[in-house]
Parts: structure tokens; sequence; C-alpha cells
């Protein structure tokens, strides 16, 4: 049996810890695309965030963005599926965010919205690195936000972070998937949504069976589909819980771990297509 489906998370998984991906990586993804293998990349990002790598990787494979809440084909970014906040709940959401004192953001199309320039969004946006426009709109977004959109963000330092996520969750159970991706990140995005949800309608499309989909992943944002793959992998530094639920342990996204594990399937082929 052979994985012929490779699902990577990109920040604390594939990028290292300065948010480039090696050289190393990129060859190892390149040679499974060559073996026939599709090459996903699983990400918090919105597309447009992940255009520099879908072109240094040649990828031609759907990208899975938003933590799951959208599906868009590369490298023309054309979203084929998508699973929206709506405005109303979007707007409580990011009234409770702002309640606490959290910077929060909403995503349409290349943008992201905030109410304040502050160090919060422009350092978010200097973390992106890629196309991306920041809007400011001047106002909270829990009195602003016009519009659906497929997640919002709030950002902090980790230590409150850690403090305010179980009184989001409880606040929102049921209405909205509340996790970290970095310990200085919030994401919520609808209950339908979620990275292993989008992984299972991506196999739909591809002919791929669950039994043949590998999965990387370090936060918690990755640990449906660290579960529902056939093998999931967690990288080293992983959070506790995803190391718990991972089949196997890999080096960290500073050892190039993911690269490692795939040229280790690749030699072993059990990577590739048909």
């Amino acid at each position: 049996m052979k994985y012929r489906l490779i699902a990577m998370d990109m920040d604390g998984t594939l990028l290292n810890s300065a948010h480039a991906l090696t050289p190393r990586t990129a060859d190892a993804l390149r040679a499974a695309s060559r073996a026939g293998a599709h090459v996903v990349l699983a990400s918090g990002r919105m597309p447009c965030a992940l255009r520099p790598f879908v072109r240094a990787l040649d990828i031609t494979s759907p990208l899975i963005c938003y933590n799951g809440a959208v599906i868009a084909q590369s490298p023309t970014e054309e979203v084929l599926h998508q699973f929206a906040i709506g405005r109303d709940l979007a707007r409580e959401a990011a009234a409770l965010c702002e309640g606490m004192g959290l910077h929060v953001q909403a995503y349409r199309d290349d943008a992201f919205y905030c109410a304040a320039d502050n160090a919060f969004s422009r350092d978010y946006q200097a973390f992106l690195n890629a196309p991306v426009r920041r809007v400011v709109t001047g106002e909270r977004l829990s009195g602003w936000l016009t519009f659906d959109t497929p997640k919002l963000l709030a950002i902090d330092a980790p230590e409150r972070i850690a403090e305010y996520l179980p009184r989001l969750r409880e606040a929102l159970l049921g209405r909205l998937k509340v996790a970290t991706s970095q310990p200085r990140f919030i994401e919520f995005v609808s209950p339908e949504a979620g990275k292993a949800a989008a992984l299972e309608r991506l196999c739909a499309i591809t002919g791929v069976a669950r039994g043949e989909v590998a999965a990387f992943g370090d936060g918690l944002n990755d640990l449906d589909m660290i579960g529902w793959a056939g093998l999931g992998c967690a990288v080293e530094n992983a959070v506790p819980e995803v190391r718990d639920s991972a089949d196997e342990i890999i080096p960290s996204n500073d050892e190039d771990g993911v690269a490692r594990t795939v040229e280790r399937l690749l030699k072993e082929g059990m990577l590739g297509g048909d």
C-alpha cells in the first residue's frame, strides 16, 4: 500500500522557525510530486498567503486554507468549497474577543480586516510575507463587520491566549470551532470546517482512500487531520495533544522532519501514485 496524498500544515510543521521552506524540504516535496503523490498544503493561511510556496514547489493539487474552511484550486486560487461563518455569529465572536482585550481579524478575498493599525496587525502581515492586504476599519469588528468570513483570528501574547482559549471555547461551543494554531493565535472557523473535513472532501475529489493519506502537523488545529489520516505524523515540536494522537513522532520543523519522513517513504516505495 502506498500513501498517494500527503497533507502538511505549514507554520510549525513544514516551515522552520524562521517561517522558511528549506531546500531539503522543497526537494523532498518535488520528488513526491514526481513520484505521483498529491502534495497538499493544509494551512490556517488564506490562499494568497500560500502563493509563494505554491510557486516554489510547483503545487498543482488543491489547497486547504483557513484551517479547512476553504478548499482552493492551485495555482488559480479558485474556491472549490467553503464553510463560512455567518456575519451575525462572526460579530458575536468578535465582541467576545474585544471584551477580553484581544486583537481580532476577519478575512475576505486577499485581505484581512482589523479595527486598528497596531503591532499585532503589522506583525501578522510581516509574518505572512505574502501579497496580503491589511484593511484597517477604524471601528470594532463587532459593529462594523458586514460580510460572512471563512475565519476569525485573535492575536495576543501566548499567556493571554492560553488564559482566554477555554472561555472562548465554552462561549461558542457547538457554534464555532476554536483552536490554537500557534501560541499567540486563536482561530475560529465553522463547526463544519476543519482540516480533516476538508481533507475528506478533497480525497473524494481525487479518488484517494483515507488509508492512502499521510498528514503532518503540530498544532491543535491539526489534531483532527492527524487523527483522520491513514498515517498521522506529529513533528517533535507539536503540542502534547497532537503528539499523543499521532501514529508517528518525527523530527522537528527545524530538523526537516517532514522532508526526512517523505524521503524515507519514497525510499521504501511507500509514497507515490499507482
